[in-house]
């Protein structure tokens, strides 16, 4: 049996294949051909699938009558995706005594969480680095921005340049605010602008311990099966 977990996301869905508990590859969802017993295990926050899950994790999502997600406590409406859900508790269950982590995840949107001993504690959402840029064409005659201009001076001197120097405030503002807020022991990011967030916490400073994963929702559903699922079958 191969533990296949899928990440749909809002944008570039892809699949995780496990075999003996490792994660041997990541592919896009359009190039798995599923086999007859493989188990599936969805995190779903994107367009309908046609494939179907071998267990739907939104039956154990939290509700206000149990507000936790498997024995993870959860400080958020019922209304929290998927994946942030489910990358807090991969964090969770890994987390060092009275430790506080921040999960970023940069992608379409940028998501950071915050999780300690004490279960999900909330977070933000804030548009990705191509949201962003794409939120610039919506009624306007700017150009397409599709690979970044590196500013010279103080000021820019260029549209091209503005747009993608308002982009890098942008992303240290928010990065430095939810930091400073959350004052977390460690950070860890993932998603596919992992080392754009990344490199600007480094030029930040702010924390100490720095992780990165790209394919940290695979690891999370992978989790969730070892724990919880695997002696269901």
């Amino acid at each position: 049996m191969r533990l296949i977990t899928i990440d749909n996301g809002n944008s570039n869905p892809h699949v995780g294949i496990f075999q003996n508990e490792k994660l041997i590859k990541v592919i896009p969802l359009k190039e798995y051909s599923q086999l007859a017993d493989d188990y599936l295990l969805v995190s779903d926050v994107g367009s309908p699938l046609s494939l179907k899950a071998s267990f739907d994790l939104k039956k154990i999502r939290h509700t206000k009558e149990n507000p936790k997600f498997l024995d993870m406590p959860v400080q958020y409406s019922e209304t929290l995706g998927d994946d942030r859900l489910f990358l807090a508790y991969f964090i969770f269950k890994n987390l060092k005594s009275k430790e506080a982590v921040l999960a970023i995840d940069a992608g379409t949107f940028i998501t950071m969480d915050l999780i300690n001993e004490k279960g999900f504690q909330g977070g933000f959402i804030f548009p990705g680095e191509k949201t962003f840029l794409n939120s610039y064409q919506k009624g306007s005659k700017l150009p397409v921005v599709d690979q970044r201009v590196a500013l010279e001076n103080a000021f820019a001197l260029s549209t091209e340049e503005a747009i993608f120097g308002a982009l890098n405030i942008y992303l240290d503002s928010i990065l430095e605010t939810v930091i400073k807020k959350a004052a977390p022991a460690r950070i860890i990011i993932t998603g596919g602008s992992h080392e754009i967030i990344e490199n600007k916490i480094l030029n930040l400073n702010l924390v100490n311990q720095l992780e990165s994963d790209p394919h940290l929702i695979h690891r999370a559903l992978a989790l969730i099966y070892q724990r919880y699922l695997r002696s269901k079958e």
